[in-house]
């Protein structure tokens, strides 16, 4: 689900693009595996010449061919009925058909093809993930009925078909025209060759069980079952968006002999990276890899590494050649045009557990371009160097060769510079453990901002992009000869109704470096007082083309929009709104990622939230700090409301309704293309305001010490580790106020459920009669609640208004379904009962 965040425009800006690779690298597999299903035999003895009895490998390319050149057995059709197939909550009926095995060279069988009648039913334990499927498929549960089916698989599947078939005394036909419906095999995607691979070269497997199904209904659709997955469960479909391919995930959960914890394989103890990039931008790199087993028997490492980066050779640490797979569904030339972004590499043996190795991949391609009137943008951020993906907190050693006119920054300190004729060279060092290393380029102006620690430097092209330029009506080069960012494409087409340079002249983005630096100086120093200290000793921002931003380690990639003056955003063509996340968020969201998302990382895609929803609210925080008589917090979180209740194209659903926070990047569907951003930023927003306002307590001499204390001890406690919400949970539950207890468990579920995990936007009415008690007023009512589930608990504020004066609060009522009485006694009659006018609770009211 890789998102390309140059392609959002300008009005739907996204603010931080934060990359989970390693569970969209799975899902990209299986989202080809639909695409063109076939079901294959291997030729007689192939698996035998290949198989030593330890189940290793001479020839791991030989193996792979042979894998891809198998066809279904045409010589052995069997005729079906009711054959019966369960893998966990997933039932398989093979009503009535035909059905073709692979041959069994060793006894080993890697598929099955089957056409006819059958059915498939399967319902998620998870009511969330039965959500998620009725999303898609319209109902919570997987009932379909299907003509055709593709499985494969490394598990005992093959035995119990036969024992079924055995069972019936089912006989096997010839039937060459059944075996050629489903098409010959060097059509056949190599994704499952290789994933077989995994298990047929080690000793110890970890087997899989693949269904492709095409059903009348919903068309062609995946059901997966891996081991090797931290959620081994997945059912989804590949789909084509405005001709892009996106993977649209229904479910997917944890099987239920699951283990306790992720299996990991290997993991990486540090990087040597050296990449020399040459006059035209292209690069040229090798990195070193450095890896420790977790889990022995294993001989195939899984890496990442940029589709737009070749690989020239892998080689081990003395020297020896390893055979590796890149892309192997495509030519040499294509992979660099549209492969995707993963490397398996063999290794000569397996190791064993705790035993350290490394080996070295060298590439070459191109990760930078260029955005027009000598601006650079530098792509794959998280690719441009081979790696094991994950969260892993490692040192990082980076070298660089690069043309003297550029000036180039990376993450880590600078540690060795020099110059060679046209060429400069320099080396980066990460003075402690990285998630992530990167890098920019580009004819900078320089500037400087603060004092003491941290070191702020920033670094801004002296010319705009062209495609602002273009936006602005500059004359310069064709849009057609750009390359990206593609933000502000003229409304015809017509490049020659460009009018001529106008007045004033487009500004530079270097001019902006003192007032920039300034507010991040000042930025950090409120997140200080919040974050405790600075966790590096500098921080480089650095400006790159498009609409996005990222914070890496002590090097923020910051859109050209923030480095623009209001009335060139204006001119440009933002929004309001737009104009207001460039300068008011994007900046000091980046920063705020050097604790939450540098100093602690998402665990999974269903943590992102977390980080995300953090960084956007510490942004706002501080913007509301620089204007407190503006109101900002209020409007960013009313704006955020307005996004997550507005209705999705063509639906009667809500933006919140297309899934919770715990989908994490799966929220970007085909359905609802742009709702990860609106959920994850607006809501996790939201979710962390909450805690924040149920934390405080407003008549102690630090009302804010409870919040503060709990962004501190989660960043000391879990420094340079992965963090996930269930560590999130437990962290609050030692810091929560009495109030928050509304379970009397001493548990903060019943927020995480309601407001992560599950959907749903209450609103609220206020029903209520005043009546004289004594000397004051008795306010006798009940509140409503709906829009939610009957089960849905939240602290809600009720204020009374008067006649004059500011709103005063009566108290707060715990809903406990759609109807909860209530009763207060106040001195003074209201005129008007208000619910929650400080915007304390995610609602909507009447």
């Amino acid at each position: 689900m890789k998102r390309n965040a140059l392609s959002c425009t300008v009005e739907n800006m996204q603010i931080s693009v934060r990359l989970l690779l390693r569970t969209i690298l799975a899902l990209m597999f299986v989202a080809v595996l639909s695409c063109a299903p076939r079901l294959l035999s291997l030729p007689a003895g192939g698996v035998r010449n290949l198989i030593t009895q330890a189940g290793h490998t001479v020839e791991p390319r030989a193996m792979y061919q042979l894998l891809n050149e198998a066809r279904p057995d045409a010589a052995h059709v069997y005729s079906v009925h009711e054959i019966h197939l369960r893998r966990d909550i997933v039932s398989f009926e093979l009503t009535e058909g035909k059905l073709a095995f692979l041959q069994q060279p060793e006894a080993r069988t890697v598929g099955a093809v089957f056409s006819g009648t059958g059915h498939v039913f399967a319902t998620p334990r998870d009511r969330g993930e039965r959500r998620s499927l009725a999303q898609f498929v319209g109902v919570p549960i997987l009932d379909k009925t299907f003509s055709r089916a593709y499985f494969r698989f490394t598990d005992d599947t093959a035995a119990e078909i036969q024992q079924e078939l055995d069972a019936s005394a089912a006989t096997a036909l010839s039937d060459s025209e059944f075996a050629e419906r489903w098409g010959a095999a060097n059509r056949f995607n190599p994704w499952h060759s290789l994933r077989t691979m995994l298990d047929w070269l080690g000793t110890n497997s970890l087997p899989y069980f693949y269904a492709g199904i095409e059903s009348d209904s919903s068309g062609a659709f995946d059901i997966l079952i891996d081991s090797r997955r931290d959620e081994q469960i997945l059912f989804g479909q590949p789909r084509l968006l405005n001709g892009a391919r996106m993977y649209d995930v229904w479910a997917s959960f944890r099987a239920a002999d699951a283990p306790t914890k992720p299996i990991e394989i290997f993991t990486p103890l540090d990087y040597r990276v050296e990449t020399t990039i040459a006059d035209d931008l292209s690069l040229e790199g090798k990195t070193i890899l450095h890896l420790k087993t977790l889990r022995a028997g294993e001989r195939m490492v899984s890496l990442e590494l940029s589709r737009n980066l070749l690989v020239e050779q892998i080689r081990s640490s003395d020297g020896h050649p390893l055979v590796y797979f890149q892309n192997e569904d495509l030519s040499r030339r294509d992979i660099l045009r549209r492969g995707n972004d993963s490397l398996l590499v063999v290794l000569p043996a397996t190791p064993k557990a705790g035993e350290e190795f490394e080996f070295e991949v060298s590439y070459h391609g191109s990760v930078i371009s260029d955005a027009g009137n000598g601006v650079k943008f530098v792509g794959e951020h998280g690719t441009w160097y081979a790696n094991a993906g994950g969260s892993h907190f490692v040192p990082f050693d980076l070298t660089f060769h690069w043309p003297r006119r550029f000036t180039l920054v990376a993450t880590g300190s600078e540690v060795e510079s020099r110059e060679d004729g046209d060429t400069k060279s320099g080396r980066w060092k990460s003075g402690v453990p990285f998630a992530v290393a990167g890098f920019n380029l580009g004819e900078y102006k320089m500037g400087t901002a603060g004092s003491g620690t941290p070191r702020i430097r920033l670094y801004a092209n002296r010319e705009l992009e062209a495609a602002i330029l273009n936006r602005l009506r500059i004359d310069v080069t064709p849009p057609s000869a750009l390359g990206p960012p593609s933000l502000f494409p003229s409304a015809t087409g017509d490049t020659t109704a460009l009018a001529p340079p106008v007045s004033p002249p487009a500004p530079s983005p270097a001019e902006v470096l003192k007032h920039l630096g300034g507010e991040v100086s000042d930025s950090i120093q409120y997140f200080e007082k919040l974050n405790g200290p600075f966790p590096f000793d500098h921080l480089d921002i650095s400006q790159i083309p498009g609409s996005f931003g990222q914070g890496w380690p002590e090097l923020v990639y910051l859109s050209t929009l923030a480095f623009l003056p209001p009335e060139t955003q204006s001119r440009a063509g933002l929004g309001e709104i737009a104009q207001e996340q460039a300068r008011e968020l994007m900046p000091f969201h980046e920063v705020a990622h050097q604790w939450w998302g540098n100093v602690v990382v998402s665990a999974s895609y269903r943590d992102a939230w977390i980080e995300e929803g953090m960084a956007n609210y510490l942004s706002i925080l501080y913007s509301n700090s620089k204007k407190p008589n503006e109101r900002r917090m209020s409007a960013w979180l009313e704006h955020f409301r307005d996004q997550l209740t507005a209705k999705t194209t063509g639906t009667t659903e809500t933006i919140d309704e297309t899934g919770p926070l715990s989908l994490g990047f799966r929220l970007a569907s085909s359905k609802t293309p742009g709702a990860y951003e609106t959920v994850v930023y607006g809501k996790g927003t939201w979710v962390v305001h909450m805690l924040h306002e149920m934390m405080r307590e407003p008549g102690a001499k630090d009302p804010d010490a409870r919040f503060r204390d709990l962004l501190r001890s989660v960043l000391t406690e879990n420094r340079f580790r992965a963090f996930s919400t269930a560590d999130f949970e437990r962290a609050i539950e030692k810091r929560m106020t009495p109030a928050m207890d509304l379970e009397g468990t001493h548990r903060i579920d019943w927020f995480f459920a309601q407001w992560v995990r599950e959907t749903g936007i209450p609103r609220y009415k206020v029903e209520y009669q005043i009546k004289p008690h004594d000397q004051e007023f008795m306010v006798i009512g009940r509140l409503l609640q709906k829009n939610v589930a009957d089960e849905f608990t939240a602290p809600v504020p009720i204020y009374a208004r008067h006649t004059a004066g500011k709103p005063v609060r009566l108290g707060v009522v715990v809903t406990t379904g759609p109807e909860t009485r209530f009763h207060f006694v106040t001195g003074v009659r209201p005129t008007r009962l208000l619910i929650d006018p400080h915007l304390t609770v995610l609602c909507r009211t009447d």
